[in-house]
């Protein structure tokens, strides 16, 4: 059964692909930009709570980028492009929000925790019954690129 968690990810999924369905090709041509702008950030923040804004601003600079550039696509092929650009952005939102959630460092198993038994119950007892939460969380932190671009760099020592 979906919880409250996977039913708003995959709305923000859906919205993201109508936005993009609506905005057509250029919508195409922002996704790559704000990408290249969040990885090229990733290393200068100074934590992972400066994440949100690094993606907010690398996405409003690809957006204006990206309405700057004269792009013009078949009328049938606008809406295509623009609706798969909306689609990618909204798995990646959607992925956000399935394994943003706080996780923390179990030391009597050696292994990391999620959710954090400090969330609130209310998230805990979310993800517990998303089928997708958990799952994705462990194949985010599993793969060392994944972990960086949900998670920001890794700790200096």
């Amino acid at each position: 059964m979906l919880s409250w968690l996977d039913v708003l990810a995959i709305t923000t999924a859906a919205l993201a692909t109508a936005m993009g369905v609506r905005r057509g090709g250029g919508f195409l041509l922002a996704l790559p930009i704000a990408a290249a702008l969040y990885w090229l950030g990733l290393d200068y923040v100074p934590g992972p709570s400066w994440l949100l804004l690094l993606g907010l601003g690398s996405g409003l600079a690809a957006a204006f980028v990206s309405g700057l550039l004269p792009v013009s696509f078949p009328f049938k092929l606008d809406p295509i492009l623009g609706g798969l650009a909306g689609f990618v952005w909204g798995a990646f939102l959607a992925l956000v929000l399935w394994v943003g959630l706080p996780s923390e460092y179990s030391p009597a198993t050696g292994a990391i925790r999620y959710p954090a038994l400090s969330a609130p119950p209310i998230i805990q007892d979310a993800v517990a019954s998303s089928p997708f939460a958990p799952k994705l969380f462990a194949v985010v932190w599993q793969h060392p690129v994944a972990r960086k671009v949900f998670f920001g760099p890794e700790p200096s020592r």
